[in-house]
């Protein structure tokens, strides 16, 4: 299952009737009608006859990977070891939200340039469609011109698909993607928050600082990041500071706060403002990104229009001088 909504509707929903003292069971069977999605009824069902049976959430939770990610059910056996369930659920459910903001966003941006190169597979034969009068030919163009399109978009998602299984070949992918002129920043902006956003819900759930580095590094969905973060632990361990150990990794800005937050004991506080200093980059590097890219596509559609004009025209005028001679 990967609704992230209904997912944060899910653990807002339990958090709420945990929180108001009702016990676990009971939420579970009123859940059982009235959450998001049938796969989420149907989990809580079975959620429900493992507690009966003496299990706890996070083992109830653990028999349905496809639906919990790990990072979920490892962040609620903490809160169920520390008493904070409702607390963690209702944080999973803020980190959820956010997640489908994202991806919305992203989708969002994205539409008018998809919607653009399609404008464009019905443009750019209009000369020839024109000087010839071959509607057939016209046809096959954009046809062709389509099929091209969703062919790579297809080839472009199996590639992804691929890369993210091999750890080596991801390391690299990310390297390429981050020496990206604009789309680098933008995934160097998401990752930042990511990574921010999951280690202080690890931290406010009572990991600790050497087990929550390296997970907060997977979860931010950079390699770098990644490696970064997993290397930092033998040198947390020797009691240097978090600045330190992460200078070659993190921008300036980034450093800074993390200095500030802790020289006055709210890494907490600054791991917020961090994370939604870092959403707003992105965001504001994404828009930027989707208000060049259609007037990149108009120039190309022109350029390759007028290419095309003159192409034709050149023909014609040595159509009319055999002709003539």
């Amino acid at each position: 299952m990967r609704q992230p909504l209904h997912l944060a509707a899910f653990y807002r929903q339990l958090a709420a009737m945990l929180g108001a003292g009702v016990p676990l069971e009971r939420a579970l069977q009123s859940l059982q009608q009235a959450a998001p999605g049938r796969r989420l009824r149907m989990v809580c069902a079975a959620a429900r006859e493992r507690i009966r049976a003496g299990g706890d959430l996070t083992e109830a939770f653990d028999d349905h990977p496809a639906v919990f990610p790990a990072l979920h059910r490892e962040l609620l056996r903490v809160g169920e070891r520390t008493g904070t369930v409702d607390a963690t659920l209702q944080q999973l459910a803020e980190m959820m939200e956010q997640q489908a903001a994202i991806r919305k966003e992203v989708i969002v941006q994205l539409i008018y340039p998809a919607l653009l190169l399609h404008m464009a597979t019905l443009v750019t034969p209009l000369p020839a469609l024109v000087f010839t009068g071959d509607f057939a030919a016209y046809g096959r163009s954009i046809l062709g011109a389509l099929l091209f399109l969703y062919l790579a978009a297809g080839m472009i998602w199996w590639i992804v698909r691929r890369i993210s299984r091999d750890s080596a070949t991801l390391a690299a992918a990310d390297r390429l993607v981050l020496a990206l002129p604009a789309i680098g920043k933008i995934h160097r902006d998401f990752s930042l928050a990511r990574l921010f956003s999951t280690l202080k819900a690890l931290l406010n759930a009572g990991v600790g600082i050497l087990e929550a580095m390296p997970r907060a590094g997977a979860a931010s969905g950079s390699a770098k990041l990644a490696v970064a973060a997993r290397e930092s632990v033998p040198a947390l361990k020797r009691g240097d500071s978090l600045v330190t150990v992460m200078a070659d990794a993190l921008p300036p800005d980034a450093l800074g706060m993390l200095a500030t937050g802790q020289a006055s004991g709210r890494l907490d506080d600054m791991l917020d403002h961090l994370e939604r200093h870092f959403l707003d980059e992105s965001r504001r590097r994404l828009r930027a990104l989707a208000e060049w890219l259609p007037k990149f596509i108009y120039v190309g559609v022109v350029l390759w229009v007028g290419w095309q004009i003159l192409q034709m025209g050149l023909g014609y005028g040595r159509f009319l001088s055999q002709m003539m001679e």
